[in-house]
């Protein structure tokens, strides 16, 4: 089965991919339900919870990291930066489980508390996971058939760009998650001939795109100017930068919302390219 976009929940200005908030809503019933029992007389597992959730944390991590190594290797001090989202939900679910386990076995007075406090947020989580990701299913959208222009004023069909594995960058250059990750794009986009990179700038004039580009000596091929942030809309981005990630026939693979470094980039170009073709080279 092919992956599908991933959508995003909006809380007044702020936006967040529904993942996050999938995960959020379980820790917190979780916590709720370990509230009540103890005011039901069961004994205190906050303690154990908090450590229960750092330890999967730590797990979901550290799977990711040892799954994208070479890019972490290229670049060690990546693996601190979170804000990539790059996780493994299931390695986590698996420590969580394990030690969750091993509490239960040596303190007895809290196997009950700790089960049902765990079991209850492990199925929230679950069952937002499974609406977040039909909710994206429902979501997914052809390429537009779009005509916008380059930096250099000349027009671009974006429906003339398919043929081959398609990542498209909404950005814009005021914003900073934008700019950390553009060199890493930059990078990828020449060491993967076969996936075409398209980065379209999203409410800014060419001039002031080109200026950009220009003081941060970024070489950047297909750069198009969407300043009636026409994308943003079609494809639902609720904020920036948003990386759409589309089949060669312009179908709509997955959606990342949030800084991309080498290893979430190159998890996401794996749900449009052939494992073992050129197009899945290490982007690092």
């Amino acid at each position: 089965m092919k992956p599908s976009s991933t959508p995003v929940v909006v809380l007044g200005p702020l936006a967040f991919p529904a993942g996050i908030v999938a995960v959020l809503a379980g820790v917190v019933v979780t916590f709720l339900i370990a509230a009540w029992l103890q005011r039901r007389g069961d004994r205190p597992t906050e303690r154990m919870l908090w450590l229960l959730l750092a330890l999967a944390l730590f797990a979901a991590r550290a799977a990711f990291v040892l799954r994208w190594w070479p890019p972490y290797l290229a670049q060690p001090s990546s693996v601190l930066n979170l804000r990539d989202g790059g996780f493994s939900p299931w390695a986590g679910l698996l420590a969580l489980a394990v030690a969750a386990a091993l509490i239960a076995w040596r303190r007895p007075a809290l196997r009950a508390p700790l089960a049902w406090s765990v079991g209850g947020g492990v199925l929230v989580w679950g069952f937002a996971g499974v609406v977040a990701q039909r909710l994206g299913a429902a979501s997914d959208a052809p390429l537009p058939d779009l005509r916008l222009r380059d930096a250099g004023g000349q027009t671009v069909v974006l429906r003339d760009l398919r043929g081959k594995p398609m990542v498209i960058n909404l950005w814009a250059s005021w914003c900073g998650p934008c700019r950390r990750e553009l060199p890493v794009l930059a990078r990828a986009q020449r060491q993967l001939p076969g996936v075409r990179f398209v980065f379209a700038d999203q409410g800014e004039s060419a001039s002031t795109v080109r200026a950009f580009l220009r003081v941060h000596k970024l070489q950047l091929e297909h750069v198009v100017i969407d300043d009636g942030m026409q994308l943003s809309q079609h494809y639902g981005a609720r904020g920036y930068p948003t990386t759409l990630f589309l089949d060669a026939q312009g179908h709509l693979r997955d959606t990342h919302m949030g800084e991309l470094s080498a290893a979430t980039l190159a998890e996401s170009l794996g749900h449009v390219t052939a494992v073992g073709s050129p197009a899945s080279g290490d982007p690092h």
